[in-house]
């Protein structure tokens, strides 16, 4: 790991949108228009912002369809590493699992990301997870956080099942640590309305930065947690639409970023 640089590698929150579909004929239809957007390219314009900062931002299928060369080259680089919306599948399958030709008379195995990444962390690795459909839980258990052992990593507990709490209202919440550095500056009224979390439960030896409230009971939002040399930080809601729509025309939204890679 290159310790004298901020090198920060983000991973998610990319889509492809396709345009309207077109039946003009029986026999014939078309989809017309098409973009990639990355949604989390504001985050990464704040991350690159830092001084001395280097930023990769990578959508979740080029990590699926990495090698075990390339992952191991993008360990060796980052200091920090962000997923947004990353389901563990994506870490789990390798494309050449399913390529014939590959298979030989060998058994079939590739070193296991997650293993990899945890003693990345212990080694001194900064890891953020950010909320969303694919995150944590996810729905209907799709992100699948909770069955992989680098769970044990990170500063909260997953659920069993779905974990997705919504509202196009919006959640009150607190800071129940306003003296941290990485809050500096920044009150809990300039918050902006979040629109979804995932739900989480904060582990014992883990810092509660922000929280946010669901019926009466307070849940994690933003923690982190020290973890041999290193450190892992979650945010439960996003840094992007739609969850977070608002917090994106938020003034102070590069500062917590900026403060949350330089000052944990």
């Amino acid at each position: 790991m290159n310790s004298g640089k901020l090198n920060i590698w983000h991973v998610g929150n990319w889509c492809v949108h396709t345009g309207q579909k077109y039946i003009e004929s029986p026999f014939l239809s078309a989809t017309k228009g098409v973009e990639i957007l990355n949604y989390a390219q504001q985050f990464v314009d704040a991350c690159k912002a830092i001084p001395g900062a280097n930023v990769i931002s990578q959508p979740s299928w080029e990590l699926y369809n990495m090698s075990p060369e390339e992952f191991d080259e993008k360990l060796k680089w980052a200091t920090s590493i962000v997923f947004g919306d990353v389901e563990t599948k994506v870490m789990m399958l390798h494309p050449d699992f399913f390529n014939r030709n590959k298979w030989g008379d060998k058994y079939v195995t590739f070193p296991d990301r997650f293993m990899l990444m945890e003693e990345w962390v212990k080694n001194g690795g900064h890891f953020h997870m950010m909320g969303g459909w694919y995150s944590f839980s996810g729905e209907i258990g799709k992100g699948g956080w909770k069955r992989v052992p680098f769970h044990e990593v990170l500063p909260v507990e997953c659920l069993d099942g779905d974990d997705l709490i919504e509202s196009t209202w919006s959640f009150p919440v607190r800071l129940p640590n306003p003296s941290h550095p990485v809050l500096s500056g920044i009150t809990v009224d300039e918050i902006p309305p979040l629109l979804g979390f995932n739900e989480t439960r904060l582990r014992p030896d883990s810092v509660s930065l922000m929280e946010i409230q669901y019926m009466n009971k307070w849940y994690p939002l933003l923690t982190a947690r020290m973890i041999g040399k290193g450190k892992v930080s979650t945010f439960t809601t996003s840094a992007s639409p739609h969850w977070g729509i608002n917090l994106v025309k938020w003034e102070k939204y590069d500062q917590l970023w900026q403060q949350l890679f330089t000052r944990l």
